[in-house]
């Protein structure tokens, strides 16, 4: 509603209220405040009565007090007490008009001819003399009337006692009500009373009072508990004397002598205890306004006290670990304006990732970014690289995806429960670019929580494991490689062609698996020696991995046995390359001084599968068992096959018949001896040697 309407309908309402309404109102609000309805009636109100009675010569006479709606007779003589419609009595006319009603007959006076108490309707009054009974405030809370049902003769002296009378009978209700009121009063008084001694004693804090000269005249049951004394040993005692270390009393008592009335200091220090022993405490002295003497609330906090010391110690110690730690460590929120960027860290920190604590001349500053932007390495400063590079290094794509996991795990560390992760931590190795090439940091992230169990921030720990990663890939090389080639060895075949047959279940392109043996390498290697056995070892690795494409897989078995993985369409693909690699090996022997009188050639094998439930060793077996066939039929002169068998998604691993892919061969045909299984070079004697290529001399 408009302010307007709303004035105006105030006004409307205010406005339909007539100064007799008004008047009205108050008078009942006196009356309520009487209390006359809600009490017993007092002797001294009867006598009024019957006073009123025997003064008018009547048999009825009655005090009545006037509301809302009715007329509660509440004293009578010749009647019982009662309430009746005030408009039915004529004592309405009384506190309407606020004068005398007097009608020796009532039948001579028109304005009571309707009345129900006169008209027969409730009773046939024909003497009615009623004065109206006004409170100090000049309210009218009711009349005290005589009646006859004869009529009766009024004299002005007795219209003048009977005012006398309602006036007695007004001032006894008004000095009942005040009399009641000081009662009550006193009541609430003293229950305030005990209740405060109660509180008092009651209380979890020690609480004492003293006099003038400073004699303990209370000692609650708190401050027995905390100080050892009972009560009875106390009282009467100096509180100085008693409580306050020698050492102190001389600065104690200055205090208590400024101490005045209505005031109240404040103080903590040591008090004495029974034992002989000092305890904090905080102490509130006042001096009381209405008597002489001091009262005293002493709270224990001792224990506070001696917490806090050990939480700033705490604080200072934790503070000092932070701000000298080797590993860098930063505070992240995860809750408020801040959620998710770093808040607080430490200088290691800003060491570790090239950027200052807070921002600055030299660039950003860590506090204020999030994590995955530290992690993307330090903005390369104008200068140190060629115009138009400067800024963020470009992403790489398992770098993005690297930072991405960390967010999920620090999103699902946040949002799962207290303990789904041991400790609330969870470790994270992260790899950051800096300058031409990266460092490996492991992050190790607690989420801690407020006192509710909420979580509140992230404590990320760095630390830069570069060198330890550079070391585990450098042992992870020197485990999956051949040290004489530098091809894979057979661990880390084994561990590729697992890979590459899983692919094959997302991916229609199949797996060529070509097996490679040197022919004749027993005897070139007793012609050549050691070293040019080895020398010619490493150059067919050479060779042959320039012969494959660039994604093919190369390894040596051991020996002179080789192994190359290339997806391929379909076996026809394989067969393509099975030739090429052949042709490239047929140069391999070729550069010796002196040149060895058996020419080098090499036999492939090759198998080709789409089914991704194929099993590798197999596969392996397979390649070698077709190579082997290629061997035999070159040695014995008959021309190979130049097939290859597929192994089908849907078929069984059991092969078909294998052919192998031949070596080109010389113009002249050369004397070969009968076939044999290639050399198994695992060192069981003393002279073998451990590298797989070298051969022991015979």
């Amino acid at each position: 509603m408009a302010t307007q309407e709303l004035d105006e309908a105030q006004e409307a309402y205010f406005g339909g209220i007539t100064e007799v309404d008004r008047q009205e109102q108050a008078r009942i609000e006196a009356v309520r405040a009487l209390g006359l309805l809600e009490r017993p009636v007092s002797q001294g109100i009867e006598q009024v009565v019957a006073l009123a009675a025997q003064l008018c010569q009547v048999p009825n006479a009655t005090i009545n007090i006037v509301d809302e709606e009715w007329l509660h007779a509440i004293a009578t003589v010749g009647g019982e007490p009662g309430r009746f419609p005030r408009e039915d009595i004529p004592c309405d006319l009384v506190v309407r008009s606020g004068q005398e009603l007097v009608a020796p007959d009532t039948a001579t006076v028109p304005i009571l001819a309707d009345s129900p108490v006169i008209d027969g309707t409730l009773g046939r009054i024909g003497f009615y003399a009623s004065v109206p009974m006004r409170t100090l405030t000049g309210h009218i809370v009711g009349t005290l009337c005589a009646w006859d049902e004869q009529p009766q003769t009024f004299t002005q002296d007795q219209l003048k006692m009977l005012r006398v009378l309602a006036d007695h009978a007004i001032g006894i209700f008004q000095m009942g009500d005040a009399l009641e009121r000081a009662r009550h009063a006193t009541e609430q008084l003293a229950r305030q009373s005990r209740n405060a001694r109660e509180i008092v004693e009651t209380s979890f804090d020690p609480y004492y009072s003293c006099d003038r000269e400073g004699r303990i005249t209370f000692w609650n049951t708190a401050a027995e508990r905390t100080f050892g004394w009972s009560r009875a040993e106390v009282l009467g005692t100096s509180a100085l004397d008693l409580l306050v270390p020698e050492r102190n009393r001389p600065a104690v008592q200055d205090e208590l002598n400024e101490v005045q009335q209505g005031t109240v200091i404040h103080r903590c220090g040591p008090l004495l205890c029974q034992d002989g022993t000092e305890k904090i405490v905080e102490l509130q002295m006042w001096a009381s306004r209405h008597e002489p003497g001091r009262h005293v609330f002493a709270r224990d906090v001792t224990a506070a006290q001696t917490a806090d010391h050990a939480r700033r110690a705490a604080e200072e110690l934790l503070g000092a670990a932070f701000r000298h730690a080797s590993d860098g460590i930063v505070v992240i929120a995860v809750t408020g304006a801040d959620n998710g960027r770093i808040v607080r860290a430490n200088p290691a920190a800003g060491t570790l990732t090239g950027r200052p604590g807070t921002s600055g001349p030299s660039g950003p500053g860590l506090v204020g970014l999030p994590i995955e932007d530290v992690l993307a390495g330090p903005a390369r400063p104008p200068g140190s690289v060629r115009a138009g590079e400067e800024g963020p290094r470009p992403d790489h794509p398992d770098d993005v995806a690297d930072r991405r996991a960390l967010l999920e795990d620090l999103d699902l560390l946040v949002a799962e429960p207290a303990g789904t992760f041991p400790g609330d931590t969870i470790e994270h190795l992260a790899r950051m670019p800096v300058g031409t090439g990266h460092l490996y940091i492991q992050l190790v992230v607690t989420l801690t929580r407020d006192e509710e169990g909420r979580p509140a921030h992230a404590l990320v720990q760095m630390r830069d494991v570069t060198a330890a990663q550079a070391h585990e890939q450098w042992l992870r090389r020197q485990t999956r490689t051949d040290p004489l080639t530098g091809l894979a060895n057979r661990l880390a075949l084994r561990e590729r062609l697992n890979s590459e047959i899983a692919r094959l279940r997302d991916q229609e392109a199949g797996l060529g698996v070509l097996m490679v043996d040197l022919d004749n390498f027993h005897v070139v290697n007793d012609e050549l020696g050691l070293t040019g056995g080895d020398d010619l070892i490493a150059r067919t690795a050479t060779v042959l991995a320039a012969a494959v494409p660039q994604q093919a897989f190369t390894a040596r078995l051991g020996g002179d046995q080789f192994v190359v993985l290339t997806r391929a369409a379909s076996a026809g693909a394989v067969h393509d390359l099975a030739e090429q690699v052949a042709q490239a090996l047929g140069t391999v022997g070729t550069g010796f001084t002196p040149a060895p009188t058996t020419p080098v050639t090499a036999s492939v094998g090759v198998t080709f599968t789409q089914n991704p439930a194929s099993d590798p060793e197999e596969l392996l077996k397979d390649a070698d068992s077709a190579m082997y066939q290629d061997k035999r039929h070159r040695r014995s002169g008959s021309p190979a096959g130049r097939s290859v068998s597929e192994v089908s998604p849907g078929s069984a691993m059991s092969p078909a018949a294998l052919h192998a892919v031949p070596s080109p061969r010389g113009s002249q045909p050369q004397p070969v001896p009968a076939p044999t299984p290639a050399p198994r070079h695992t060192p069981v004697r003393p002279g073998d040697t451990a590298h797989p290529a070298r051969s022991r001399k015979g």
